[in-house]
């Protein structure tokens, strides 16, 4: 065992230490003022800043001994913000007519993320309104920004693919791939995974 194995051995033993609430209202506090000057200062469309859920707590926690043991310092929070490609601040980008098969998913993801069209049309998905976003999102327990929705289908199944920002480590992407009434009924999470979508570690 290397030591940084053994780093990660004796961090995963430990319980999973709290968010405290004032650190959660913080947050959460501040983020809203964020907003609040993007607006005044024109950008394009108001965000929306969602607090924190006992889920989302939960999920963060375990975040907390990961970012430990790989030494990362971030600051923790669960938004749902105008988001298009990372660091930008237009709204997630939409887009439609995904076809992904299991065998290539993550090569074509990353293809449809840089290079497809926004939809040009309604989705007939959750994707269609800002809140069937956050609701889908609470559901699946996201706790980055929301990038991208990809609806279409998986293995020839009907389905749509969230992709958010990973603040474990901002080099990757958190991807979900879920049923298209994500959110308005019990979230069915079809593929999970923890990837490099934009291609930002081709240029470390």
């Amino acid at each position: 065992m290397t030591g940084e194995d053994e780093v990660r051995a004796r961090l995963s033993a430990l319980p999973e230490p709290p968010i405290p609430d004032e650190v959660a209202s913080a947050i959460t506090a501040r983020l809203a003022d964020e907003v609040r000057l993007r607006s005044t200062g024109g950008d394009p469309g108001p965000a929306t800043v969602v607090p924190f859920t006992a889920r989302h707590r939960r999920r963060l926690s375990g975040l907390l001994v990961a970012a430990a043991a790989a030494g990362i310092a971030m600051l923790l929070a669960w938004t749902i913000a105008p988001a298009g490609q990372p660091g930008t601040d237009g709204p997630p980008v939409i887009r439609a007519g995904a076809i992904y098969e299991p065998a290539d998913f993550a090569d074509q993801l990353r293809q449809r993320f840089l290079n497809a069209p926004a939809a040009s049309a309604p989705t007939h998905t959750f994707a269609d309104s800002s809140a069937g976003i956050v609701s889908c999102a609470d559901a699946v327990d996201a706790y980055g920004r929301v990038l991208a929705v990809d609806t279409g289908s998986y293995d020839d199944r009907a389905a749509v693919v969230i992709v958010t920002s990973y603040p474990a480590d901002t080099k990757y992407e958190e991807i979900w791939v879920v049923s298209p009434v994500c959110g308005s009924s019990d979230a069915v999470v079809i593929r999970h995974m923890v990837y490099d979508v934009d291609a930002s570690t081709a240029t470390l």
